[in-house]
């Protein structure tokens, strides 16, 4: 096992505090200056490893890819496909609400919109779940599940426009939408008309 550097260590802990600290109070109460008193470091230090108390936003983007990634790994492969497409989207719905709460969703999309196209980060290619739910799709039409003569990666641009779709309304409801039923429910419909 490769040994933890002092330099990722604190990176992580002022990921941490700040997280815990947008949690506690909300992000656009929290200064740079009070994350760095509550990690113990210098402020400094926190520019080393963010540019900006919105970095941490985009850190939190990482967390998720590898959530995603430990998801994948964790699940048994011979699961039919359509099972392991059900079980990641439960989990993106669970990480959601359970780590990262309806705040930091709705200030990540409002730095989204105020970005415009300088950032691409929550909806490409080269993210986590993109490529999951992707190779899901490719698997299921290699086994005669889904239908072929759709691209998985298209397929997998719709989905996640629905799924963003549905975090959007949960975030604009305060959390009143019920965001995993929403979510299955959405890739229920959509399996209906990719499958074979």
């Amino acid at each position: 096992m490769e040994k933890e550097t002092k330099g990722v260590r604190t990176k992580r802990q002022i990921y941490q505090c700040a997280m815990d600290l947008f949690r506690e109070k909300g992000y656009d109460q929290v200064s740079v200056e009070e994350i760095v008193r509550t990690a113990g470091t210098a402020k400094g230090t926190f520019y080393i490893y963010f540019h900006s108390k919105a970095d941490i936003i985009l850190e939190m983007l990482r967390q998720y890819d590898d959530y995603y990634d430990h998801v994948m790994l964790s699940m048994d492969p011979k699961t039919p496909v359509d099972r392991r497409m059900e079980e990641i989207v439960r989990a993106a719905c669970r990480f959601t609400q359970e780590v990262i709460g309806l705040d930091l969703i709705r200030v990540l999309y409002t730095k989204q919109l105020g970005a415009g196209k300088a950032h691409k980060r929550l909806l490409n290619e080269d993210r986590a779940l993109f490529g999951i739910l992707a190779q899901l799709i490719r698997e299921g039409q290699a086994e005669g599940v889904y239908r072929p003569e759709y691209s998985a990666e298209d397929v997998t641009m719709l989905l996640l426009r629905g799924i963003r779709a549905v975090f959007f309304e949960w975030c604009s409801s305060g959390g009143e939408v019920d965001l995993t039923g929403e979510c299955l429910w959405l890739l229920e419909v959509a399996e209906r008309g990719f499958r074979v």
